[in-house]
């Protein structure tokens, strides 16, 4: 009997064990994450001192990176987190976020890399005109904003797969990395994953305005003058050669093998194919 006692005992304790077991990328495994702030992962232009009457300038693309404090793995996957905001600047989108600093989202990276994730919280550029007299500029200036951020999260994801090939410093692993957005940052984290080529947004509802005057209504985005969705071709304005796309880390993939959208949507359901990688979407009911 006393035999009978002992085995159960031990049995029970094997399972307390395994239900106090945690595992990486699961639970949160390290205790202290280590935080670096201003990291560039490219240049390319903003179009906010536009709406201040002045030209487009080149801008730094910064991310502040977070990684688990006494990590031994030579790589990690890599979570890039997107930011809400509507694509203003603090304070001008009517909220008191919209910045890689926003609680939320430090938050959700703090978790992920006491997971043992590499975490990028990652800027992205802003602007467009919400007070535009007519609600074709309002929408052409604003799917225009939306298409920078793409482009800046795909430059995000070939900075990552460059620094590898350069002593890799971050110990990133290029070749599993995530796209995660919230709010703002959803759509973002959605065409990400689905834009294959600059044709796919030539859709009735993104058709604009008659740019070139030979009476027939031109896309809101034109390869030639906003460069490719992955800034990787030159972007050029006809009318006065101002920049606006500076390909970034060119010859490296674009491509993400996860996305995760809180709160988001996807522009056009035509843009979802096979190829996509696999997708989780998070909606709060109201």
């Amino acid at each position: 009997m006393k035999r009978i006692y002992t085995l159960l005992t031990l049995f029970i304790g094997i399972g307390c064990l395994g239900l106090n077991a945690q595992e990486r990328f699961l639970d949160e495994v390290f205790d202290e994450v280590e935080v670096t702030t201003d990291v560039i992962y490219g240049v390319n232009t903003t179009v906010l001192p536009v709406l201040l009457g002045a030209q487009p300038a080149f801008r730094p693309l910064n991310m502040n990176l977070m990684e688990p404090v006494g990590d031994t793995f030579d790589i990690r996957p890599v979570i890039i987190l997107l930011h809400t905001g509507n694509f203003l600047p603090q304070l001008l989108n009517g909220n008191n976020n919209g910045t890689i600093e926003d609680p939320y989202i430090v938050s959700l990276g703090e978790r992920l890399a006491k997971m043992g994730y590499l975490v990028a919280i990652a800027d992205y550029r802003l602007g467009w005109n919400p007070i535009a007299t007519s609600q074709q500029e309002r929408t052409e200036t604003l799917i225009n904003a939306a298409y920078r951020g793409l482009q800046d999260i795909n430059t995000c994801a070939r900075y990552f797969r460059a620094s590898a090939d350069a002593g890799n410093p971050h110990k990133a692993d290029g070749s599993r990395i995530t796209v995660w957005g919230v709010g703002t940052g959803g759509y973002i984290a959605y065409g990400a994953a689905t834009l294959d080529q600059w044709f796919d947004i030539v859709l009735p509802k993104f058709i604009g305005a008659d740019k070139d005057g030979n009476g027939t209504p031109d896309p809101m985005v034109i390869e030639p003058i906003n460069g490719d969705p992955f800034a990787t071709t030159l972007g050029l304005n006809p009318l006065n050669g101002d920049t606006l796309c500076l390909p970034n880390h060119v010859g490296y993939s674009s491509e993400f093998q996860l996305c995760v959208n809180m709160g988001g949507a996807l522009g056009d359901t035509s843009w979802v194919d096979a190829s996509d990688p696999p997708m989780i979407s998070y909606h709060v009911p109201t």
